[in-house]
């Protein structure tokens, strides 16, 4: 069992469960700006909701500190569909969390439908993903990789692994490899809370509170993002993009993301 927790929601038997509306959809957009290599400053997001206790993000970009090289509309957009991704996994709607996933590079329903029946199936088995705030922080330059543009999003990121008290599977508390695979070492702790009446099992869960990188990938003639998460090419999805587009989007990172030592 192998977990792609939240940026991913969740990878079982390298089934990939996270899912996407074709990137291909949507009127043909190519923002003119999208390159250029001047930093953006900070605008509140309309229309996002607020972190609560009824499983809603909130995805924000930073304001300060914030480093992006993609025009405003691009940014917005992308923080946009961001929290679109992240509510879809918080709320288990697997057909929303598939339409952010590319289906341009990757569309046969036989593989959605799959992917979709592998992430309820963990959902009734206990496990849950859930984002409670992603600060986007740094945006790299649109890169073009064939049919698709490419953006690599720096965040801050607060998500949690709960697994349910009749979660029965392998032990949550010996995943710590796999969840710092997915969320960088030193970003996530392993708690459990006491049992309450009715429970055989604690309330267990990891929780994640550092910085973590997504790419945001559109078909080129769409203003739809989708999402991959920064370690895909080690989950069988090497596909997904280019090389050179990765390589770019690593490397102007490295130069121009305060943060990327972290």
């Amino acid at each position: 069992m192998k977990f792609m927790v939240p940026l991913f929601s969740l990878c079982m038997g390298g089934v990939f469960l996270f899912t996407l509306q074709a990137c291909s959809e949507g009127d043909s957009q190519i923002n003119s700006t999208a390159t250029e290599n001047t930093a953006l400053a900070y605008t509140d997001l309309t229309g996002m909701q607020e972190a609560d206790d009824n499983r809603n993000v909130a995805v924000n970009i930073a304001k300060t500190g914030l480093h992006s090289f993609v025009g405003l509309d691009t940014l917005e957009g992308i923080a946009s569909d961001l929290h679109s991704y992240f509510q879809s996994t918080n709320d288990g709607d697997w057909d929303v969390l598939m339409r952010h996933f590319p289906l341009h590079k990757r569309s046969d329903t036989a593989f959605t439908e799959s992917s979709k029946r592998q992430l309820q199936m963990w959902w009734e088995k206990g496990v849950r993903n859930r984002t409670e705030l992603a600060e986007v922080v740094y945006a790299s330059p649109a890169v073009l990789d064939n049919d698709q543009q490419v953006v690599l999003i720096n965040m801050n990121l607060k998500h949690i692994v709960e697994f349910y008290p009749f979660y029965t599977a392998s032990s949550p508390s010996g995943m710590k490899g796999m969840v710092e695979s997915n969320y960088g070492k030193g970003n996530a702790t392993y708690h459990e809370r006491e049992l309450v009446e009715g429970d055989s099992l604690p309330f267990r869960y990891w929780e994640i509170n550092g910085l973590n990188r997504i790419w945001a990938v559109s078909h080129v003639d769409s203003s739809h993002w989708c999402f991959l998460p920064a370690n895909f090419n080690e989950g069988g999805a090497a596909n997904m993009m280019g090389s050179d587009a990765m390589v770019q989007g690593l490397r102007h990172r490295r130069a121009n993301d305060p943060t990327a030592a972290k």
